[in-house]
């Protein structure tokens, strides 16, 4: 939450004065207007450890903060930033200079608002949450940690913000969660009042709704009102769902239960993700976990990494099997990680063999780390609260992965006539070229938004829309086959599908994926798919198969470490694949994988 300032002075210019020069404090405000001149170059510009020792020794010094706050109104706005840096981290300020700070708050000066918190008052309190659930760049800023600084001084306030009082934005209930969310213990003193607030029969269900979820919030500090939230919820059956979301937050015993009936009705990874962050209090979900992990091939990591998280020890078979999987890389390090979690003994023997016989490197390690954790009786730490990536240890990798130039395996030249690129065969492309779209997502008021000065356009569930462009798509590559051509795209973070489209023209849809080639590979025709970006990189392996009535269909038959970035033939009869950062990995048409050969430079 704190932004670190970085102060360069412009090239060829010396500091007039030195740290040692700041002996008393007119000589130290003499030096920070000195030190404010770079400011005149980048107003962005940081602080470095002789301009922070400055700050530091005028607000220790005798009359420090009297003499900086007339200085949040010079006419030399760097001054007034310097200023305002410094008293962001006095210990007291006198509630006389309210004014003052305000006045530098309306002034801009992004620094200033943790001073509010400084001088403490009610008044100044109430000041801080006003200005943070007022401010566009909320949460993540100067009036977040104003607030943070403040802890339960500044209670009253939220709670007002809480009733509505005055009238709630789309944001309040989010803005007003992040504050509690990094608060320390004493936020659980918050706890009944807000109860109190969504028990209130007059409030309405907007208000109730937002109270619930800022109990949420609390996590395990608001367990004290689990007792009282599990009578509301056989009471009141109008507001369950707000009281299992209030329940799960803050890891009642009931949230095992709650995350059971969720996924039984609708198994999806982000409800996995939930139930993995509230621990052992979500065991009671271990059966229906353990069923989504044999059962749902497209949540088999999240439900291994769950499995371990809640402490459900009687899946431990299981994941010492998934330590042999054959088809993804990515599951004996999450097995293992999940075994670590579960402190499982008899597990020590797989773990080492994984350790030392794996071909993947990252799986070598995390087996050898899970097998450390074990017999050293040190369990790893639980997800924290509001990570969503909670179920790929392996990325970053654990290890470093070399990214070769060159590879000794011996590349295989296709046909040309059975293969097209985009950079050799364009015109041919061309001529396969099919209608597709673009689907992205945006808010219905985004023009709303931008008429009221808003850089970032806010999209919410109740302004969720949907734009669907039609195009018409040139392959980025095809592969030749009976009847016609097996063509993929690649539009990136826009998606791309796999077509397979015939002499006469007719175009069928086999796949929604970014494709990066396509293969004969012994007996089997495959495509390498995935996609690396922001904080996604998967990829996996497609087998493509035409029935008797020539529709095609797909199926995962290998999974990737990450994203395919480039890929080739390779003798005999087995394909390199280069993957984003995850290493570069040589598939046989039997399926098993190793990783590809650096050669020398």
């Amino acid at each position: 939450m704190v932004v670190a300032l970085l102060l360069v002075l412009p090239a060829g210019q010396a500091e007039t004065t030195t740290p040692d020069a700041c002996h008393d404090l007119p000589a130290c405000i003499q030096q920070l207007r000195s030190q404010a001149l770079a400011r005149h170059q980048d107003r962005y510009a940081g602080m470095g450890p002789d301009e922070e020792r400055v700050v530091q020794r005028i607000v220790a010094l005798p009359g420090g903060v009297d003499a900086l706050v007339p200085l949040l109104e010079d006419p030399d706005e760097a001054v007034a930033e310097l200023a305002a840096y410094a008293l962001r981290d006095a210990p007291v300020i006198k509630p006389v200079y309210l004014p003052q700070i305000q006045r530098g708050l309306d002034r801009g000066l992004g620094w200033l608002a943790p001073a509010l918190a400084r001088i403490g008052t009610a008044e100044a309190a109430k000041e801080a949450v006003d200005r943070y659930m007022a401010s566009d760049s909320s949460p993540g800023n100067q009036e977040a940690y104003a607030l943070h600084l403040l802890g339960r001084r500044a209670f009253p306030f939220l709670l007002e913000y809480a009733r509505c009082r005055p009238a709630c934005k789309d944001t309040t209930y989010d803005l007003l969660r992040f504050v509690l969310a990094e608060l320390g213990p004493e936020r659980a003193e918050i706890g009944p009042p807000l109860l109190a607030i969504a028990l209130d029969r007059t409030a309405t269900p907007h208000v109730a709704r937002g109270a619930l979820w800022m109990i949420a919030a609390l996590g395990e500090d608001g367990l004290g009102l689990e007792h009282d939230l599990l009578r509301e919820r056989d009471q009141a059956r109008h507001m369950a769902a707000w009281i299992d979301t209030a329940l799960v937050g803050i890891h009642s015993a009931a949230a095992g239960e709650i995350f059971a009936r969720q996924l039984a009705e609708a198994p999806e990874a982000m409800t996995l993700v939930d139930l993995a962050q509230v621990g052992r209090a979500g065991r009671e979900a271990g059966p229906t976990v353990r069923s989504i992990f044999k059962e749902r091939e497209e949540l088999r990591l999240e439900a291994a990494a769950t499995l371990g998280y809640i402490g459900y020890s009687e899946a431990i078979p299981e994941l010492v099997a998934a330590l042999d999987d054959v088809v993804d890389p990515r599951m004996p390090m999450v097995a293992a990680a999940a075994l670590a979690q579960l402190q499982a003994t008899s597990a020590l023997a797989a773990l080492d063999r994984t350790a030392s016989a794996h071909w993947y490197p990252p799986a070598r390690d995390a087996a050898r780390k899970a097998a450390e954790s074990i017999r050293s009786g040190v369990e790893p730490p639980t997800p924290k609260r509001g990570n969503l990536y909670v179920f790929v240890p392996f990325y970053p990798p654990p290890t470093s992965l070399p990214d070769c130039e060159q590879f000794r395996e011996q590349a295989v030249r296709e046909p040309p006539e059975a293969k097209l690129y985009a950079a050799s065969a364009a015109a041919q492309l061309q001529r396969l070229a099919y209608p597709s779209e673009i689907v992205s997502v945006g808010a219905a008021d985004e023009a709303e938004q931008r008429a009221q000065g808003r850089d970032i356009v806010d999209v919410r569930p109740d302004n969720l829309l949907v734009h669907r462009q039609p195009i018409r798509q040139t392959p980025d590559v095809a592969l030749r086959v009976e009847g016609g051509w097996l063509a993929g795209s690649n539009r990136g973070e826009w998606g791309g599908e796999l077509v397979f489209i015939s002499d006469k023209g007719d175009v069928q849809r086999v796949a929604d994926e970014n494709v990066e080639d396509v293969y004969h590979l012994g007996t089997r025709i495959i495509a390498t798919i995935g996609l690396a970006h922001l904080s996604r990189n998967e990829g996996a392996i497609l087998e493509l198969k035409a029935d008797a009535d020539g529709h095609w269909q797909s199926a995962v038959w290998r999974r990737l470490p990450g994203a395919p970035r480039a890929s080739y033939r390779v003798a005999p009869d087995s394909l390199l694949v280069q993957t984003a950062g995850l290493g570069a990995i040589v598939i046989n048409a039997n399926g098993d994988m190793r990783m590809a050969s650096c050669a020398a430079p």
